[in-house]
């Protein structure tokens, strides 16, 4: 009895259909997606259709600054269609822009890469 319940389950585990996350988060430049990697290999294995997604995010970041990198959360149903929440970009973002800096640090311990003044951080807090 217990060797046939076992092929069961086994046979129950195999059957069951894998379900990827219907969940998505990334960062995209305002203004500047496109079909092409990575943004388009992400979207199409959640069969979202990318043409429609870049149109409707370039629709809503139209007013910010190109380039400033936004953090997005899509959520997929299973009808293929998608939500789209786009939140505030990084204040890291700010901080590199305000101290002229292109990277942070490499090695923290040992350089301060982005040394910003008070007037800067009030800038950045401004915004």
């Amino acid at each position: 009895m217990s060797k046939s319940v076992s092929r069961l389950q086994r046979a129950k585990k195999v059957a069951q259909k894998v379900v990827h996350g219907n969940f998505m988060k990334t960062n995209i430049p305002a203004g500047m997606a496109s079909p092409g990697p990575p943004l388009g290999p992400m979207l199409g294995q959640k069969n979202i259709n990318i043409a429609q997604f870049c149109k409707d995010f370039n629709e809503r970041t139209k007013d910010i600054k190109e380039g400033i990198p936004m953090p997005c959360r899509v959520t997929v149903r299973p009808d293929r269609s998608y939500e789209l929440i786009i939140t505030n970009p990084p204040s890291t973002y700010f901080l590199k822009q305000a101290a002229g800096a292109s990277k942070g640090a490499a090695n923290s311990s040992l350089t301060d890469a982005l040394r910003s003044l008070c007037h800067h951080l009030a800038v950045v807090a401004y915004l």
